[in-house]
């Protein structure tokens, strides 16, 4: 999966010549941008790129705050209360965000998705 790559529209991406890059040639006719050929309209100055459709992190590391260092809360107040920290580099063009949020769904987040 981290090898699948998908093109972000521009006038120099080759897309794919199956079923997905007629849904990307159907979509932007239907927006009405044509970003085949570099023309006149500034739509069509997109260069394009390419994203991975799943990119790992790099340097991923992790550790326990104890709970109530940063919150000033005590175990005894509310055992569950734990705060974990993460480090990690990602590629240009990937968003922290999106790896944050996974890591924070639960499984039962996730079954109601």
């Amino acid at each position: 999966m981290s090898d699948i790559v998908l093109p972000l529209p521009g006038y120099n991406i080759q897309y794919p010549q199956n079923e997905i890059g007629e849904l990307y040639k159907t979509i932007l006719h239907g927006d009405g941008v044509d970003l085949v050929t570099k023309s006149k309209y500034p739509e069509s100055t997109a260069k394009g790129s390419y994203r991975k459709l799943v990119q790992r992190a790099n340097k991923l590391t992790w550790s326990i705050v104890s709970s109530g260092d940063e919150l000033g809360a005590t175990a005894q107040q509310d055992p569950t209360v734990d705060t974990a920290r993460f480090t990690f580099e990602l590629e240009s063009g990937c968003y922290a965000t999106m790896m944050l949020r996974e890591l924070m769904l639960t499984t039962m987040a996730r079954d109601k998705m």
